[in-house]
């Protein structure tokens, strides 16, 4: 299904373009029937009061529901914006990271590859392909990554590195929503 209804710009756009109609639409009924009223020297009575002051709340509640919209789309295009920085920081750092752990690993340049595809979730025999190898060769690679990191899977492998790299990234989010609640207040 994607993604809910009240996630689509397109909607919120269209609800937002709806309260704009609506408000103008109130707005020039209630110029017209006070104009009305005015030319024709005419007391409101009980009924058009109440239907003037009805129109007039209508109106105050539509512009003020666009400016409450338009704040939380904005808003919401604010956290967008830096949940895509965080997100591409932090693929920015996880490649740094592993790339680090290699080098602390002193991986061949053979193994740095075969570690690289089996974090991926390559298989051993598409690695073998990818590489001109035998099977036999990258199971043997793939033995001295496992060995070099202490761990005897390439799961164990990937889970090395997601659970730190989960760490980096819970600071990271409570630093970011330490700086904006800083901004704040």
């Amino acid at each position: 299904m994607g993604r809910s209804l009240f996630e689509n710009a397109r909607f919120a756009r269209l609800i937002f373009w709806g309260m704009v109609v609506s408000a103008l639409f109130f707005s020039w009924d209630v110029i017209v029937d006070f104009r009305a009223h005015l030319v024709e020297q005419r007391a409101y009575s009980g009924s058009d009061l109440g239907h003037l002051i009805f129109e007039l709340v209508a109106v105050i509640v539509l512009v003020f529901g666009m400016v409450l919209l338009s704040f939380y789309i904005s808003d919401l295009r604010g956290r967008n914006a830096q949940q895509a920085e965080v997100l591409h920081s932090l693929r920015h750092d996880f490649d740094k990271h592993v790339q680090l752990q290699f080098r602390n690993w002193a991986l061949t340049p053979s193994e740095l590859d075969i570690a690289l595809l089996l974090m991926r979730g390559v298989a051993t025999k598409d690695i073998a392909e990818l590489r001109n190898s035998s099977v036999g060769t990258v199971k043997v690679h793939s033995h001295n990554v496992f060995r070099k990191a202490g761990v005897s899977s390439r799961v164990e492998l990937m889970a090395y590195f997601l659970d730190e790299f989960m760490d980096v990234g819970m600071q990271r989010g409570s630093e970011d929503d330490n700086a904006r609640d800083a901004a704040r207040g």
